[in-house]
Protein backbone atom coordinates (compact mmCIF):
# COMPACT_ATOMS: atom_id res chain seq x y z
CA UNK A 1 0.00 0.00 0.00
CA UNK A 2 1.02 3.62 -0.87
CA UNK A 3 0.56 6.23 1.65
CA UNK A 4 0.43 9.69 0.64
CA UNK A 5 0.37 12.85 3.10
CA UNK A 6 -1.84 15.43 1.20
CA UNK A 7 -2.52 19.23 2.14
CA UNK A 8 -5.82 20.60 1.10
CA UNK A 9 -6.36 21.09 -2.96
CA UNK A 10 -3.47 19.08 -3.45
CA UNK A 11 -4.19 16.21 -5.78
CA UNK A 12 -3.12 12.80 -6.99
CA UNK A 13 -2.77 11.46 -10.70
CA UNK A 14 -3.59 7.83 -11.19
CA UNK A 15 -3.22 6.10 -14.51
CA UNK A 16 -4.37 3.16 -15.69
CA UNK A 17 -3.80 2.13 -19.43
CA UNK A 18 -5.49 5.26 -21.05
CA UNK A 19 -7.29 6.32 -18.16
CA UNK A 20 -6.59 9.10 -15.70
CA UNK A 21 -8.16 9.73 -12.33
CA UNK A 22 -7.33 12.91 -10.28
CA UNK A 23 -7.98 12.85 -6.74
CA UNK A 24 -8.02 15.74 -4.73
CA UNK A 25 -8.21 16.76 -1.24
CA UNK A 26 -11.53 18.85 -1.02
CA UNK A 27 -11.38 19.00 2.92
CA UNK A 28 -10.25 17.84 5.94
CA UNK A 29 -13.21 17.19 8.95
CA UNK A 30 -11.41 16.71 12.13
CA UNK A 31 -8.30 14.37 12.48
CA UNK A 32 -10.10 11.41 11.29
CA UNK A 33 -12.33 12.72 8.15
CA UNK A 34 -11.61 13.31 4.84
CA UNK A 35 -13.63 14.87 1.82
CA UNK A 36 -11.88 13.96 -1.67
CA UNK A 37 -12.93 14.76 -5.35
CA UNK A 38 -12.47 13.09 -8.23
CA UNK A 39 -12.47 13.88 -12.09
CA UNK A 40 -12.27 10.79 -14.44
CA UNK A 41 -13.80 9.78 -17.64
CA UNK A 42 -17.42 9.28 -17.68
CA UNK A 43 -15.89 5.25 -17.82
CA UNK A 44 -14.70 5.22 -15.49
CA UNK A 45 -16.64 3.91 -12.31
CA UNK A 46 -15.82 4.93 -9.10
CA UNK A 47 -17.62 3.63 -5.28
CA UNK A 48 -17.50 4.08 -1.94
CA UNK A 49 -16.03 0.80 -0.58
CA UNK A 50 -19.74 -0.66 0.93
CA UNK A 51 -21.17 0.09 -2.37
CA UNK A 52 -18.87 -1.62 -4.38
CA UNK A 53 -18.97 -4.87 -1.99
CA UNK A 54 -22.71 -4.68 -2.35
CA UNK A 55 -22.69 -4.55 -6.26
CA UNK A 56 -20.17 -7.93 -6.04
CA UNK A 57 -22.45 -9.10 -3.33
CA UNK A 58 -25.92 -8.63 -5.38
CA UNK A 59 -24.51 -8.60 -8.80
CA UNK A 60 -26.75 -5.81 -9.06
CA UNK A 61 -25.33 -4.00 -12.43
CA UNK A 62 -25.83 0.18 -11.83
CA UNK A 63 -25.55 0.60 -15.76
CA UNK A 64 -28.23 -1.24 -16.20
CA UNK A 65 -30.45 1.97 -14.77
CA UNK A 66 -29.21 5.30 -16.38
CA UNK A 67 -29.29 8.35 -14.20
CA UNK A 68 -32.22 10.59 -15.76
CA UNK A 69 -30.41 14.29 -16.12
CA UNK A 70 -30.51 16.85 -13.95
CA UNK A 71 -32.94 19.33 -14.17
CA UNK A 72 -32.72 23.23 -12.81
CA UNK A 73 -34.64 23.74 -9.37
CA UNK A 74 -35.42 27.56 -9.09
CA UNK A 75 -35.36 28.13 -5.27
CA UNK A 76 -37.72 30.43 -3.49
CA UNK A 77 -37.24 34.14 -3.81
CA UNK A 78 -35.10 33.46 -6.97
CA UNK A 79 -35.66 34.56 -10.38
CA UNK A 80 -36.75 33.10 -13.23
CA UNK A 81 -33.61 32.94 -16.15
CA UNK A 82 -34.34 36.25 -18.65
CA UNK A 83 -36.96 37.51 -15.67
CA UNK A 84 -35.83 41.77 -15.73
CA UNK A 85 -34.10 42.75 -12.40
CA UNK A 86 -36.37 45.22 -10.66
CA UNK A 87 -35.91 47.14 -8.23
CA UNK A 88 -38.63 47.42 -5.11
CA UNK A 89 -39.72 50.71 -4.75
Amino acid sequence: MLVLRRAVSEEIIITVGEETIVVKLVDTIGTNHARFGFTASKNVRIDRKEIHDAIQETGFNPEAFPIAPLVPVIRIGERLPGELMRRKS
